[in-house]
């Protein structure tokens, strides 16, 4: 089918100011906050709801054109967006559905930015179980869900994913199913594991492989009645590790973050830094913020000011974990990150570190040359390991620059994903193929599981390195 033929159908299905073949309009969507550069797509689709989606899907299978599905395109990791697909956004699907203050849960479309919806449960004394993740106030839940993405205060409340209730779904042929208790439709969606196999953990973590989120139903919970912050400097990198793993054992923190590279913060002497949230009523709080302060201090950590630590939370501003403004911190030239992440035991961290730390001093003249900076290894401690992600940077300006920086992506991949024991927690285009086939028989069991679901590879094809 002609692309002017194409777009006569959209028009027909979604009207025309929801379909859009100009070429700048088409750039816009061709690049997320990474390095990757992807395909151009041939038209851009903005359906107001899940039958919209549905009936683009069908088209897509009858014509086996790639769809590739955007909501707010805030990951590092790479789009993927295959040249001359019809890309799919979800921008249009804004809308807070249900508030059920008896169920504690909250209904909404795939398209509603994380903060909107913090933003009117603030009103009843309720959050969302977990805040989302980096991009809050401009990442959708549905993109978030869709790649379980690593949320604020883990280290207490778990991923994105351990919250979800259920879900509304379009398959790769145009079906609309519903996940756990509402997939009867005289239940509502209060629990997910009901009804049989948990279908909803299909669908997260999938980047939109299998299906394309269209509607989640999340916990909510009273606010808790107290914050308190510590901040602490280690002159050994390996006690900070040892402190925050006393920390886990005794769950005495919501929200530890570290930092082991990269810029240190500002006025602040050491080798690794730890931040420490707590969240719970007055007398718990108080007496779990003791507990961690004593943990750090027992492994010779040194108290210092948490002004930064209390700013990153309620700001939720990435530069204030090193005590800086981000006017200051994000200024100068444009610096891209060809991120490299993921899961491992909190102890495993000092070996994994220590490769790292290698890996840098063998490479300083490659970096020197290539104008390569060391943004952070920076840790979210999780309920029983460490998420820690690797942010190099590379002189966007510069194409040897960027081109470097994508080798070295790949080479810290194929170090962390395999002497590093490191788990993939991050994925997109960029990185799973270095990632998924060292996964084995389950890698198999994926591209299996993707071909049957989807025939004619038309969501997100490439993405997972599934279908090709």
């Amino acid at each position: 089918m002609k692309n002017m033929e194409l777009k006569e159908q959209l028009v027909k299905l979604l009207g025309s100011d929801n379909v859009c073949d100009e070429m700048a309009e088409r750039i816009c969507y061709s690049r997320d906050c990474g390095p990757d550069k992807a395909g151009i797509p041939d038209i851009v689709v903005k359906p107001g709801n899940t039958e919209e989606i549905a009936v683009v899907i069908r088209l897509a299978n009858k014509i086996k054109k790639p769809v590739y599905t955007w909501g707010r395109a805030t990951t590092f990791l790479g789009s993927g967006v295959p040249q001359g697909c019809i890309l799919l956004t979800t921008t249009r699907l804004d809308k807070i559905l249900k508030v059920d203050l008896d169920t504690s849960t909250v209904t909404v479309q795939a398209g509603v930015i994380w903060h909107t919806i913090d933003a009117v449960l603030k009103d009843h004394n309720r959050e969302l179980f977990i805040p989302g993740g980096g991009g809050l106030f401009s990442g959708t839940v549905g993109g978030s869900v869709a790649v379980n993405v690593i949320p604020h205060a883990i280290t207490e409340y778990g991923m994105t994913g351990d919250h979800v209730l259920g879900l509304e779904v379009v398959l790769p042929d145009g079906t609309i199913i519903h996940t756990g208790a509402s997939a009867n439709p005289d239940c509502l969606p209060i629990e997910r594991y009901s009804n049989g196999p948990d279908i909803s953990g299909l669908f997260m973590g999938a980047y939109g492989t299998l299906g394309i989120i269209t509607e989640i139903t999340y916990r909510i919970r009273k606010t808790p009645e107290l914050e308190k912050f510590a901040f602490y400097a280690f002159a050994d990198y390996k006690k900070a590790v040892e402190a925050v793993n006393e920390i886990q054992k005794e769950n005495a923190a919501t929200f530890v973050i570290g930092l082991f590279a990269g810029p240190k913060p500002k006025d602040v002497e050491g080798e690794a830094f730890i931040h420490i949230i707590v969240r719970d009523s007055e007398r718990e709080a108080t007496y779990r913020l003791k507990q961690a302060e004593r943990l750090c201090e027992s492994f010779n950590g040194i108290a210092h000011d948490a002004f930064g630590t209390k700013k990153y939370w309620e700001d939720h501003m990435y530069s204030w974990l090193r005590n800086v403004a981000p006017g200051p911190y994000y200024a100068g030239a444009p610096y891209m990150c060809p991120e490299v992440a993921g899961f491992m035991p909190t102890l495993q961290l000092k070996d994994s570190l220590a490769l790292l730390f290698q890996y840098v001093e063998d490479h300083k003249a490659e970096f020197e040359k290539y104008d390569i900076l060391i943004k952070g290894f920076d840790t979210y401690f999780t309920r029983n390991g460490v998420y820690l992600w690797i942010d190099t940077l590379y002189n966007e300006m510069k194409e040897d620059s960027w081109k470097y920086g994508l080798k070295l992506r790949g080479e810290l991949c194929d170090l962390m994903y395999g002497k590093g024991k490191m788990a993939a927690g991050g994925l997109g285009a960029g990185v799973a193929p270095y990632a998924m086939p060292k996964l084995g028989n389950t890698f198999t069991f994926l591209k299996q599981l993707k071909k049957t679901m989807d025939p004619n590879n038309v969501l997100n094809p490439g993405v997972l390195f599934l279908g090709d």
